[in-house]
């Protein structure tokens, strides 16, 4: 343990390594602590080891990539951007990019930033498309006209980082700077955030940044350029605790520059649209409450947060606004299905728990995100391991070879090229008699379920996503296309591919 700053006694020390002791997934597991009391950095401490090959450890100044919890970022350039009479919230997009355009006609005409801030524009994630493919945000941008929804327009929260994609090409197109440069200047400077950056190569050249790991194992980072407004920010755990400093001073920074009014502030992290799992979603942050003993009473306190999970890592950014409290965690252990909720959320809670009531009573407790947006950009990227219900009835009861899909001289019938207008092109090629199918440089081998159905293994947010193929046959018997459950969440949607 490497600590910053301790203004809270030795109590609240012992309180924090013990939560981090219970609740990591591995020992020495990388994890920067900040907390905000009274509007003041009361607490900032390092644990654990940001390179485990070499036991380098973390401190406050360590910097780690905090994925999602990037959103609050671009929210917040919006809303000075609405202070500054640039835009407003409620405008549909298509009055600052002309060009906008959705699958959803009514999507394309009335979608505003309030509903792309609070992931109402119905647009399915996608996210294999923006995470594997080699597109950067305007050829992102330019795809989204072809791809499926998920739901209608405004029915339902849908977690969308190529939305939030959409926000900062908006700024770019209309201020003709880089979203990068936006932030830096308009946020980061003024709030002398000096350790944190938008840049991949800034983060994994710097003298002291975290690795990525799953238990012991190292993760390779991920560079989020393309979906940047998403999930691009490296920050420290000293620089987070400015950032939430900003929001608990009311949109003024420890120097007394007033960077966004305080109706503008408030605004982001008003409820907006129900997240699920006792949470609502404002303009890139979760809002909830939670129960405090004050006097022998029970009361709902707010508690803001947003969690960010890029590879090898997870992030938990959060404020009390009514009580001048706010917590960073930041880690580099990564947020696998079955820590959803307890890393680093269990800490959060022990921590939240002791501020509020002074001990660690196991009152408090925070609420467990879903997979939807708890894993922002993972969940919705997994496939279904074996043929969908979805999957089987779009696919015709004719099969395109009676024969053995690894006989000799049949697997042949399935290469070629295969397109989609939103994804771009799938090439099915031989590996002496067995298939591969290859996605813009990456190429995996297929395995046959039947004669029609498929799988391929894609690893990717950390993990191992099996990815079901199923192939349809024309009228002569040879191969028209395949459909892929590339969209899993909220619901599994067939993307088609068309054979050339």
């Amino acid at each position: 343990m490497k600590i910053h700053t301790s203004c809270l006694g030795s109590n609240f020390e012992k309180i924090v390594s013990d939560a981090i002791q219970a609740h990591q997934p591995i020992a020495d597991t990388g994890v920067a602590v900040a907390v905000i009391k009274n509007g003041q950095i009361a607490y900032a401490a390092g644990f654990g080891y940001r390179d485990r090959a070499t036991s380098a450890p973390v401190d406050a100044s360590t910097c780690f990539a905090i994925g999602s919890a990037t959103k609050a970022f671009t929210s917040m350039a919006v809303s000075m951007w609405v202070d500054q009479n640039k835009l407003t919230l409620d405008t549909p997009i298509g009055h600052y990019l002309t060009d906008f355009q959705l699958e959803d006609p009514q999507a394309t005409q009335q979608a505003t930033l309030t509903d792309v801030l609070s992931h109402q524009t119905g647009l399915a994630p996608h996210n294999c498309l923006w995470y594997l493919g080699p597109f950067n945000r305007a050829g992102l941008y330019y795809r989204l006209r072809y791809l499926q929804p998920a739901v209608p327009f405004r029915s339902k929260f849908v977690y969308n980082n190529l939305m939030y994609m959409v926000a900062g090409y908006l700024l770019e197109t209309n201020s003709g700077t880089s979203y990068e440069d936006i932030i830096t200047s308009s946020i980061l400077k003024p709030l002398a955030m000096n350790d944190t950056n938008l840049s991949f190569d800034a983060l994994i050249h710097g003298s002291n940044y975290a690795k990525g790991y799953e238990l012991g194992n190292e993760l390779a980072l991920k560079d989020f350029a393309n979906i940047g407004p998403a999930a691009e920010v490296n920050s420290t755990a000293l620089d987070m605790a400015r950032w939430v400093q900003l929001f608990l001073n009311k949109g003024i920074s420890s120097g007394g520059t007033v960077l966004v009014t305080p109706a503008s502030l408030e605004l982001m992290y008003k409820p907006i649209v129900d997240a699920g799992d006792g949470t609502m979603y404002g303009l890139g942050w979760n809002i909830t409450s939670i129960p405090a003993t004050v006097s022998g009473t029970t009361q709902q306190k707010r508690l803001v947060f947003h969690t960010g999970d890029p590879v090898g890592g997870s992030a938990y950014v959060s404020f009390m606004p009514d009580d001048g409290l706010g917590l960073v965690l930041l880690t580099n252990q990564h947020c696998t299905a079955n820590l959803v909720g307890t890393w680093p959320d269990k800490v959060a809670t022990d921590i939240y728990d002791f501020l509020i009531n002074g001990a660690v009573t196991g009152q408090v407790q925070l609420p467990k995100p879903s997979l939807a947006h708890g894993l922002g950009m993972a969940a919705a990227s997994a496939a279904a391991a074996a043929p969908p219900p979805a999957a089987a009835a779009s696919t015709p009861a004719t099969s395109p070879a009676a024969a053995p899909a690894t006989s000799p001289g049949v697997p042949s019938i399935y290469a070629g090229m295969y397109s989609n207008d939103g994804y771009g092109d799938f090439a099915i090629g031989m590996a002496g008699r067995n298939l591969t199918i290859s996605y813009y440089g990456s190429s995996w081998p297929m395995q046959p379920i039947t004669d029609i159905f498929f799988e391929f293994q894609v690893p990717a947010f950390g993990t191992i996503f099996p990815v079901l193929v199923a192939f349809e046959s024309d009228a002569p018997g040879g191969i028209k296309g395949f459909k892929a459950p590339l969209v899993e969440l909220p619901t599994v949607l067939m993307i088609p591919f068309e054979k050339r």
